[in-house]
C-alpha cells in the first residue's frame, strides 16, 4: 500500500541512508525532529563512498548510484517542511548533492515516496574512495540504532576502511566543526566554497596536497581554537 501523507500535507519523507542515520548526527547538524521514523529498503540502488570528504582525515563520504542488482537500506525520516529545509541547507544546498525522488518498501510492506540525496554529478568522484573508520563507525552505528536488517549491518561491519594520525583527525574534525558553524549563518557561502577547495586539493599529488591543505586549514583552524580556548565549542 503506497503512503501518499507528504504528498497531500507538504510533510517531506526524507531517506537516509548514511551519517544521517545516526540519531546525534541529526541532532547537532540539523535539529530536526522527525514526525516519524521507519526503516526501509531501496531497491536499485547501491552504497558509494564516490563524495568527497573533508582532508586530511576523511577520504570520501556516502552517496547512492543506480544498480539494478543491488539495495540500500535506510531510514525513512517523515519532517515537515521547515526542517526538511534545515537539512537541504545543513547538506550545502545543491552545492554538493542533488535530490531525487525514489520509492522505497518499509520493512513493514507499505510504499513510500521519499526524497533522497545524491552526489551532484559535478562532485561526484571518478573512483570511490576508502571512508574513514570514525565516519563508518558513524554509519554502522546509525545502522543498529535505526534497528536496520542484521544482515545490512554485517555488511556494513565487513567494509573496509582507512586510517588517519590523531593529528590528521583532529584537524578535520575541527575544520568541520569550524564549518557547521559557520554554514549555518551568514558565512554559509563562504564556508562551502573553502570545504570545496580543501577537498579538490586531493587531486594533488606529494608535496603540492600537503601545502595547499595547510594552507587552507590553517585559518579555520586557528578560528576553532580560539572558539575552544573562548568556550564557545561550535557544534559538529
Amino acid at each position: 500500500m503506497a503512503d501518499t501523507t507528504s504528498r497531500s500535507s507538504g510533510d517531506v519523507w526524507y531517506f537516509a541512508y548514511g551519517s544521517n542515520l545516526h540519531p546525534q548526527r541529526r541532532a547537532t547538524r540539523a535539529e530536526l525532529s522527525p514526525i516519524a521514523l521507519t526503516p526501509g529498503t531501496l531497491c536499485g540502488w547501491r552504497l558509494v563512498f564516490d563524495m568527497p570528504g573533508v582532508p586530511p582525515a576523511e577520504p570520501a563520504m556516502a552517496s547512492i548510484r543506480r544498480d539494478p542488482g543491488s539495495e540500500v537500506h535506510g531510514l525513512l525520516l517523515h519532517l515537515r517542511a521547515v526542517d526538511f529545509a534545515a537539512l537541504i541547507g545543513s547538506e550545502g544546498g545543491d552545492r554538493f548533492y542533488v535530490r531525487e525522488q525514489v520509492r522505497v518498501i518499509t520493512y513493514d510492506g507499505r510504499e513510500v515516496t521519499a526524497e533522497v540525496f545524491v552526489a551532484a554529478p559535478g562532485r561526484r568522484l571518478q573512483c570511490e574512495r576508502t571512508p574513514s573508520r570514525r565516519y563508518l563507525e558513524l554509519i554502522r552505528e546509525g545502522a543498529r540504532l535505526s534497528a536496520l536488517r542484521p544482515e545490512y549491518c554485517a555488511w556494513l561491519d565487513a567494509l573496509p576502511h582507512a586510517e588517519a594520525s590523531p593529528t590528521a583527525r583532529w584537524a578535520s574534525d575541527l575544520f568541520l566543526e569550524v564549518f557547521m558553524r559557520a554554514s549555518r549563518g551568514s558565512l554559509r557561502e563562504l564556508a562551502h566554497g573553502w570545504l570545496a577547495a580543501l577537498q579538490r586539493t586531493e587531486d594533488l599529488a606529494g608535496l603540492r596536497r600537503r601545502v595547499a591543505q595547510g594552507v587552507l586549514l590553517a585559518p579555520v583552524l586557528g578560528v576553532g581554537v580560539g572558539l575552544r580556548l573562548g568556550g564557545r565549542k561550535p557544534r559538529s
